[in-house]
């Protein structure tokens, strides 16, 4: 997935700081990557590396949001997906804080504010995990 995406190297030494988008990012003299509290971030974890594996329909518009952040670029061809992802999750549900969360994710992703809308979907997640963890099917 992010190989189809040009990066470029960054002069950061350790106990450097270089700014991206207005975010300062500084290096420790471990190496470790240090970001201001709060920073919308997407790591590695957190990715659903295999279309396959977006296997519920949350982890659909899950995977749709993320291709919208790494191909940002290409975020329109993907917005009429997540739109028909979303209106068909919608559909299936009558519990007020799923649709809520769906509203959210909308107009999260809207507004071009793809991380912020992947941290909602992942506490939906969470949620439909819980649900199915309580109330088994059959």
């Amino acid at each position: 997935m992010t190989e189809t995406i040009e990066l470029i190297a960054l002069p950061l030494q350790p106990g450097g700081t270089v700014i991206v988008k207005g975010v300062p990012i500084h290096m420790q003299d471990d190496g470790t990557v240090m970001v201001p509290e709060g920073t919308p971030t997407l790591t590695r974890e957190q990715l659903i590396l295999d279309e396959k594996d977006a296997d519920t329909a949350t982890k659909r518009i899950y995977y749709a949001l993320q291709l919208m952040t790494l191909d940002s670029a290409s975020a329109g061809i993907y917005h009429e997906k997540l739109i028909s992802l979303l209106d068909d999750r919608a559909e299936a549900t009558e519990l007020q804080p799923v649709l809520r969360s769906l509203a959210i994710i909308s107009e999260l992703s809207r507004k071009g504010e793809y991380l912020a809308a992947l941290e909602v979907c992942r506490h939906l997640i969470q949620f439909d995990d819980a649900l199915v963890r309580e109330f088994p099917a059959g």
